[in-house]
């Protein structure tokens, strides 16, 4: 092989090394960046999903994160679950009536207001203005030295127009709850019985409501004093708590009275937490007291929803520290006149109670749901307050108060 061969195969050679190394260097940048692509693909991704959209010609990505999402869809969960086609199909509702004057509460007819008494949020005080001081056409009849009144509309048919605790009575039970009275049918099957025949009612339900950590601490006032509501069933699912679901956290032959602060705070099973939440929701959501079955973390936000659907389904609601809007509310939804006013009737007896910080925190911690839940019912009260402010003209009539949110008339607690 002469000279000009080897070189001729040199350059082969040299130019097959170099072209060697050239995929050797090809090859290892497509490893590197591959990955690399598919990293920075997902973190755009993943921050389109949780920030917003992302624009481009051919790709849009979702608007809100999976967290969002699967939120959304817990809360269309319990809407499904709470058929609200049954629960508010002879349920007038806060907005039917608005919409429909032909929704408006008529005692001649059909028509059964009933009220939800939660503990010390002022019920008494508005029940017994429902059956001895409402200018009405048929009054309720009551006798010295009863405690139960009648409650009958016009008409031969003697239908009860009134179902509360000072007209028929705790017949659904010890200041039944939402579950006990609605979900159970038992209001309905009550009346049936004492009327004595079946008719098709348009129920209107009712409550009143309290700031949290006032309500909490009067109620623990009226524990002190003796009151341990005992009598109270606790029907969900068509039976009572077991004593392993329900625990009691004193003894029934000796009472609760003179318990102190600290003690009444340390139960874990004290029924006063979260009260409000708990005797507005429908408990078979949540398997009723039975707590083994879903974590408690999961049982709070399916009550706490399940609490403000049913607010919103309330034909009316009112707030302790709004007596007189409450009133005036009442009395412009359902076309019916006090002759006394509501606001000079509330005085609490709880206003001298001494709280620690540290006490004030915790019950506020014990109470968290009723705080998110009073906060929403807040908000819902005064948007009620404005669209019945708008339906009318003379807004003299409205109270001389105005209504702004403002805090006025709200339990005053000594901290130290």
């Amino acid at each position: 092989m002469d000279d000009e061969d080897e070189s001729i195969i040199d350059k082969i050679y040299m130019k097959y090394k170099r072209q060697s190394w050239l995929r050797t260097i090809l090859f290892t940048a497509l490893i590197i960046v591959t990955p690399l692509g598919y990293f920075i693909a997902e973190k755009s991704f993943n921050y389109a999903a949780n920030y917003g959209y992302y624009s481009s010609a051919s790709i849009s990505f979702p608007r809100y994160s999976l967290d969002q999402m699967r939120e959304f869809a817990f809360k269309n969960s319990i809407a499904t679950d709470y058929k609200p086609s049954f629960y508010t199909r002879w349920n007038l509702s806060f907005n039917k009536i608005l919409d429909d004057p032909d929704n408006g509460f008529n005692m001649s007819d059909n028509d059964v207001i009933v009220f939800l008494h939660i503990q010390k949020t002022a019920g008494t005080s508005f029940e017994r203005f429902l059956v001895k001081h409402l200018n009405v056409s048929a009054p309720c009849i009551c006798r010295m030295g009863k405690k139960r009144c009648t409650c009958i509309g016009p008409g031969p048919k003697k239908k009860i127009w009134l179902f509360s605790r000072y007209s028929t009575g705790w017949v659904c039970g010890l200041h039944a709850d939402f579950t006990e009275l609605f979900v159970s049918g038992c209001v309905d099957n009550a009346l049936d019985k004492k009327e004595g025949f079946h008719r098709k009612r348009r129920y209107f339900y009712t409550s009143f409501f309290r700031e949290p950590v006032a309500r909490f601490i009067s109620e623990y006032r009226h524990v002190e004093r003796g009151a341990t509501w005992l009598a109270a069933r606790h029907i969900c699912n068509g039976r009572p708590p077991t004593p392993e679901q329900l625990p009691m956290c004193f003894d029934p032959e000796i009472g609760w009275d003179g318990v102190t602060m600290d003690e009444f705070l340390a139960c874990p099973y004290n029924l006063a937490f979260n009260r409000q939440t708990r005797m507005l929701a429908d408990l078979t959501l949540i398997n009723c007291y039975d707590t083994r079955s879903t974590d408690a973390a999961t049982r709070d936000k399916i009550m706490l929803e399940s609490a403000k659907v049913n607010l919103k389904n309330l034909a009316f609601f009112g707030l302790k520290e709004y007596m007189a809007e409450s009133q005036w509310m009442f009395e412009r939804l359902f076309h019916l006149k006090f002759s006394k006013n509501l606001a000079e009737w509330t005085k609490s007896k709880s206003n001298d109670t001494e709280i620690t910080l540290q006490q004030m925190q915790l019950i506020k911690d014990r109470n968290r749901l009723d705080i998110m839940l009073y906060s929403y019912a807040k908000k819902l009260f005064f948007k009620r307050l404005k669209q019945l402010q708008s339906s009318i003209d003379d807004y003299s009539v409205f109270p001389h108060r105005m209504v702004n949110g403002s805090r006025a008339g709200d339990l005053k607690i000594g901290v130290w």
